[in-house]
């Protein structure tokens, strides 16, 4: 994000003046060769005009240059030079990759849009790192290697890379875009010379990404050097890079709407999103009218963000050709000239597999690199497999002191190296996460916390990691963790401690008839093995000290003081696909305890003791979707015993949280055993803005369940519940209502929903 504010202003010094004229009398920076390149029908007659087509910025607008595209095809105008801006650069690159219309469309529809603009994928995330979305489901977080500062953007750029790669890695060692099947340049901005930048040569992959940096959204491309952004606001509409290719003929795609709907609102975030939209306006207006014919493509009540509608929008795009046909018709060609030209885009597509020859690791850790090469290294020495090169570089989002992880491809004589570049961020780690957690816990009584973490990568010593936490409000807490890696083998030690001051409530009929509240101070040692990122396993020692103190109810109630010490086992699986509401995986939480010591009570009349107290509990969740993930089943499950023992009554396993008997306010329903089962069904009924937020699903679960002391005891309860949850872009929030065996409840909560 720290781009964003100095973009904003630089922007303001644009107006609505031509780049060329910004920077006074210093020439453009222009990476291409020579003016131009060969026409693609250079060597076939008739001789005809060299057509142009600058495509416009608007992202997910930006579609409909797919429609129009389909128009040319369909009428036989050919195009011989293409530039873009922003999705105009993404379409326009693909198109000069050699991908037809038809091939454009398909590769839309094959996108996974929520993968594409969510966090980075979770699923390959470590388990530690799926461990800390869990505790911190918000997406803000703080970088704090230069001091303190937010994110580039909203998006790492992970899921684009690898969609830009898998487009035009092919073309490494091209001298110039002019030797593509279409000759190609892209616009970006430089954040560091403030000018704009036509790209046409190097890395194709690159060159698209930096004209789809819209900052604060995506990060920039480049080093210290040069920082290139989207050129969006500069040239939103690239019609003089089409005529510096050598165009005679230059038609503008634009798709962004002549005005905003909205009426003009002067909040300072509103009124600076629309001067800049002011300046994009002005400059294409400029832009478009040194073209020769205009394309506007009637979008209105399409967004920037509509990406799931590509198939419409790009439709109205067809329709925006269709209306121009008068002016555009006399432009096509005969059937042996279009013919001429699709064999020359065809000549020049490199359509064989080349092959790989070695592997080149760009810009990782020593450690990390042995982790990348080892995820790769089968593609070597084979002709190149795309879709398993992507796979692979996304299962190693585990690796998340990068922003990025991407490949491309280096000429070497006949064949190429597959080069995997990763991209560290820029001030991070150390990371700050940070959440804000609120539910109800009786109709008249609310939870609430703030909490953080802190993560640092190798303090203070190489392949370590240091977590540590505070939380502050109803439950306050202040831990921390030190964890050492031993490289390349899964295995770790860990060495932590927490103070902590827990609530524990006692209601009846959602009144809290009792509460006390714990104060635990404990230091643990644990050895683990983490053998891939859905897997970890630690067994470990933990010294206490607590105290337990009654804040409401009568005297009789009893208190508690002293030193515990115990050995703690704790297994995860978790091959989920996200942190909250996942469409598809299996989560897996096995714990259990075993007390060498506890405190005991002076009082005669107290039973219960933790005095050689053995505890398990395995809980878990599984998730199926089906049509685009829009429907999904679930099933939660939970089981816990204490095998005969008794321990305190604030150590016994309670019900009333979500999806486990939630009808009953939390220690409601408590027991010394406990088991409960939930399965429902949810529906998407809407979504958030992307990088905002996730789908809105509506649903029904069925629970039963039973917490008790004595097996002879146990007694099942089945409630129902409805409600809603979404994922927002700092935090996810759930409202629902649960009844039955004559309870009922309503459930708010934000933040950290789920154990």
């Amino acid at each position: 994000m720290k781009y964003v504010s100095r973009f904003a202003g630089i922007v303001l010094l644009c107006a609505s003046v031509h780049p060329s004229h910004v920077y006074g009398q210093q020439p453009e920076p222009t990476r291409t060769s020579a003016a131009g390149g060969a026409s693609l029908n250079s060597d076939h007659a008739p001789r005809r005009p060299r057509i142009g087509i600058a495509l416009g910025g608007g992202s997910a607008r930006g579609f409909a240059h797919i429609g129009v595209l389909r128009w040319f095809h369909e009428h036989h105008v050919p195009i011989d030079v293409v530039a873009g801006t922003s999705m105009g650069g993404l379409v326009g690159g693909a198109f000069a990759s050699g991908m037809t219309p038809a091939e454009l469309a398909a590769m839309i529809d094959d996108t996974d849009w929520d993968q594409m603009f969510g966090a980075s994928p979770y699923r390959y995330k470590s388990i530690r790192r799926k461990q800390d979305a869990r505790d911190y489901p918000a997406r803000l977080e703080l970088h704090l290697r230069r001091g303190v500062d937010l994110p580039s953007a909203l998006n790492d750029g992970q899921q684009v890379d690898l969609l830009l790669a898998g487009i035009g890695a092919r073309y490494a060692g091209l001298p110039s875009f002019d030797a593509l099947p279409t000759p190609f340049r892209a616009v970006a901005f430089d954040l560091q010379s403030y000018r704009r930048v036509v790209l046409g040569r190097g890395s194709l992959p690159e060159a698209m990404r930096a004209t789809m940096s819209i900052p604060g959204v995506f990060p920039p491309v480049g080093d210290s050097g040069e920082v290139l952004v989207d050129g969006g606001v500069v040239d939103n509409v690239p019609v003089d890079a089409v005529g510096e290719m050598g165009a005679d003929v230059i038609i503008a795609v634009d798709v962004q709407p002549e005005r905003d709907s909205l009426p003009v609102a002067f909040s300072a975030f509103r009124a600076i999103n629309r001067t800049v939209g002011a300046i994009m306006r002005a400059n294409t207006r400029a832009a478009v009218e040194r073209a020769d014919i205009v394309i506007r493509p009637r979008l209105q009540g399409y967004g920037s963000l509509d990406w799931r509608r590509a198939d419409e929008i790009a439709e109205v795009g067809y329709r925006g050709a269709e209306a121009m046909a008068d002016a555009l018709l006399p432009l096509a060609v005969d059937d042996a000239t279009w013919a001429a030209y699709e064999r020359a885009r065809r000549e020049r597509r490199r359509s064989a597999t080349p092959r790989i020859a070695a592997l080149r690791i760009v810009g990782a850790d020593p450690s990390d690199e042995r982790t990348i090469r080892r995820a790769v290294e089968q593609y070597a020495g084979r002709p190149l497999d795309p879709a398993g090169v992507a796979r692979a570089i996304e299962g190693l989002g585990g690796l998340d002191r990068y922003e990025t992880i991407t490949w491309d491809l280096a000429p070497r004589g006949d064949v190429f190296d597959l080069v995997v570049l990763a991209r560290e961020q820029a001030d991070a780690p150390p990371i700050l996460m940070s959440t804000i957690n609120v539910r109800n816990q009786t109709r008249d009584d609310f939870s609430f916390q703030v909490a953080a973490r802190f993560l640092a990568y190798d303090v203070p010593f190489a392949h370590s990691e240091l977590r540590v936490d505070g939380a502050l409000g109803t439950d306050p807490s202040f831990g921390a963790e030190l964890r050492q890696n031993v490289p390349g083998s899964g295995l770790f030690a860990a060495l932590g401690g927490e103070a902590a001051w827990t609530r524990t409530n006692f209601t009846d009929d959602d009144v809290t008839i009792a509460q006390y509240v714990e104060r635990r101070v404990f230091g643990q040692f644990d050895v683990g093995i983490a053998p891939r990122n859905s897997l970890e396993l630690r067994v470990g020692a933990r010294l206490s000290h607590l105290d337990i103190e009654r804040r409401i109810g009568g005297p009789e109630l009893p208190e508690l003081s002293g030193a515990q010490s115990e050995l703690r086992f704790r297994g995860v699986f978790d091959n989920q696909n996200h942190p909250i509401v996942p469409s598809a995986g299996q989560r897996v939480v096995a714990t259990s305890r075993y007390l060498l010591d506890a405190p005991d009570s002076d009082d005669p009349l107290i039973a219960r003791s933790n005095d050689g107290l053995t505890q398990a509990e395995i809980e878990g969740s599984s998730f199926w979707s089906w049509n685009e993930r829009a429907r999904r089943v679930f099933v939660v499950a939970g089981a816990g015993s204490s095998f005969g023992t008794t321990p305190l009554i604030t150590d016994q396993f309670v019900l009333g949280l979500p999806f486990r008997l939630d009808a009953y306010a939390p220690g409601e329903r408590r027991g010394d055993n406990y088991g409960a089962l939930t399965a429902g069904y949810l529906q998407r009924i809407a979504r958030l803005p992307d990088f905002l937020g996730g789908p809105v699903l509506a649903g029904g679960w069925l629970e039963g369940g039973s917490a008790f002391d004595r097996w002879d005891d146990a007694s099942v309860v089945v409630q129902a519940g409805a409600g809603l949850i979404t994922e927002t872009l700092v935090g996810p929030f759930m409202l629902s209502y649960s009844a039955g065996a004559g309870e009922h409840r309503f459930f708010l909560g934000f933040g950290r929903l789920f154990r």
